[in-house]
């Protein structure tokens, strides 16, 4: 197992989707299994990205919420990226109000293999903040 990056950050966690859910419903998580497998996310080629900061070797896969990432013809959408364990918990968020099709682009440019690696890709986004009076 590599050792971890003291200075890495690590993404926020969550144990279970519903947890995920109640804490961004604006970019919810579909607990229905085929729901999810529509969805257009990231797994490295099918192999899964490593769970290389918390040590627990998982594999993981990246989602882009809402809806997934924005196919080409699709219009783009402001969300949230997370890492999952193939649609299950734990759920890591490694990026808030971002641009889903950017998050997909630089996915799919540096392909990452490692929940660190994806955490330092997304790092790299430009973040959205809203105008509008909450």
């Amino acid at each position: 197992m590599p050792e971890v990056d003291p200075a890495m950050p690590v993404a926020e966690r969550f144990p279970s989707l519903h947890a995920y859910n109640l804490a961004y419903p604006h970019a919810p998580l579909p607990e229905n299994r085929r729901a999810r497998e529509q969805m257009r996310g990231f797994d490295a080629a099918g192999l899964g990205l490593e769970d290389d900061l918390l040590s627990s070797g998982a594999l993981l896969t990246v989602e882009f919420l809402p809806g997934g990432a924005p196919g080409t013809g699709d219009l783009d959408r402001i969300g949230t990226v997370v890492a999952t364990r193939w649609g299950q918990g734990p759920v890591y968020v490694l990026a808030e109000s971002v641009s889903l099709r950017s998050a997909w682009k630089a996915s799919v440019e540096q392909w990452p293999t490692t929940l660190s690696a994806a955490l330092s890709v997304m790092a790299g986004l430009r973040r959205y903040t809203s105008t509008l009076p909450s």
